[in-house]
């Protein structure tokens, strides 16, 4: 039997200094995960669901009285904010306190962004209420169920995962059952009050 080779353990200090090689770094449990980069229909994807969610944000800011003179920091504080392109989490886990996730969208509400108190520099401190990501067709099945579960145990209220291949999503609850949306569907959630997204604009022909 040849022996497996041990993944790679690292301290928080260690995952810091790590230089800008083009991958996409994790630190999982004290284990440093290394990924390529995105091909760009994951990135086209990842942009329509986020840039959509941007949108209705803007119109449900405007419908309160915000105006963009006001900055983006007023609209955050009064219907929260999203952000998009690998949004470094930094969290606590009962079993990994210092779990480090890249997450391809986030969308943060205004109690919890002000509950934070986050001044935008360095890893968001907690897991956002409602994580996207977008699976690719390579991405293990273990790896995307442990990777929901620890959104979840971390505070996640929902997790999108869209699925390239299949063309649907699963959207994981952290109080209801699995749901999932393919075919003529649209992505609505709670979180979002009458925000609805048609499947049709989500993934390309």
């Amino acid at each position: 039997m040849v022996a497996q080779p041990q993944p790679k353990r690292m301290s928080v200090a260690e995952f810091m200094a790590l230089p800008n090689d083009g991958n996409r770094h994790e630190l999982v449990r004290g284990e440093l995960r290394v990924m390529p980069p995105s091909h760009s229909r994951h990135g086209r994807v990842e942009a329509a669901v986020m840039a959509a969610i941007d949108r209705y944000l803007d119109e449900r800011a405007r419908a309160v009285g915000w105006d963009p003179r006001q900055g983006l920091a007023a609209r955050d504080r009064l219907v929260g904010f999203i952000a998009v392109g690998e949004v470094g989490l930094q969290f606590t886990l009962p079993d990994d306190p210092h779990q480090i996730r890249g997450a391809d969208g986030v969308y943060v509400p205004p109690e919890q962004l002000a509950g934070v108190g986050w001044d935008g520099e360095g890893y968001f401190p907690a897991v956002p209420h409602l994580v996207v990501e977008v699976i690719s067709p390579s991405e293990p099945a273990d790896d995307v169920a442990e990777k929901v579960q620890d959104y979840l145990t971390g505070g996640a209220h929902r997790v999108w995962c869209i699925y390239l291949r299949r063309r649907m999503v699963h959207i994981h609850d952290a109080a209801a059952p699995l749901r999932v949306v393919r075919g003529d569907d649209s992505i609505t959630d709670a979180l979002l009050p009458d925000f609805s997204l048609p499947l049709n604009l989500v993934f390309p022909e």
